[in-house]
């Protein structure tokens, strides 16, 4: 019976995973990911699931419960879906959203912590969809970990480089002038001529 149960698992998840994601970018520079295609979609494969055969493991002694629960709680998939490895970001206003896909689901006990340019930022959640402020011009790395209760790193998601161009600001506009008041200059001052 538990063979059977394992059994059935394994197809539920290799089914789940195997359901096609399309993505693409909107007019405004959005990335956006959905079950079903759109006009100019892009199709993204996840990876299989990992499955293991053989025997199955003893129960653990109750002394020993918790510490052998956290260590058999895994994840097939951990990644960053948003910003893509290399994407180029425009005008993003400072503010970005990043967006992660876990499989199975994450766990009831488990937060994902988001970590910005080798820094691990001060918030903690449940959601896949993050939002980042203080995104300026330039290079950036993120990366993401999945910690239980305690804090403890579950799983970590491969990091990922990406680039942000702004618009400048400080382009001098042009100056022009009007017809209707041509520029004055000074008056020109003429020597005197001798004489009374």
């Amino acid at each position: 019976m538990l063979k059977c149960l394992i059994a059935l698992t394994s197809l539920f998840s290799a089914a789940a995973v195997a359901q096609p994601v399309w993505t693409w970018v909107d007019d405004e520079g959005r990335r956006h990911y959905s079950d079903r295609p759109v006009e100019g979609a892009t199709r993204i494969e996840l990876s299989a699931p990992q499955t293991f055969e053989g025997a199955v493991p003893a129960p653990a002694s109750p002394s020993s419960g918790a510490q052998a629960a956290q260590q058999t709680v895994g994840y097939t998939t951990f990644e960053i879906l948003s910003p893509a490895p290399q994407e180029t970001l425009f005008n993003t206003g400072s503010t970005m959203t990043v967006e992660l896909a876990t499989v199975p689901a994450l766990r009831p006990a488990h937060r994902i912590e988001v970590e910005y340019d080798g820094e691990r930022l001060p918030l903690s959640t449940r959601s896949l969809a993050i939002t980042v402020t203080d995104v300026f011009r330039g290079e950036h790395t993120l990366g993401a970990v999945i910690v239980d209760a305690g804090g403890a790193q579950i799983a970590r998601a491969a990091p990922v480089t990406f680039f942000v161009q702004q618009t400048s600001s400080q382009q001098p506009a042009p100056q022009t002038v009007s017809p209707a008041f041509p520029p004055t200059r000074p008056p020109v001052t003429r020597p005197r001529q001798g004489g009374n």
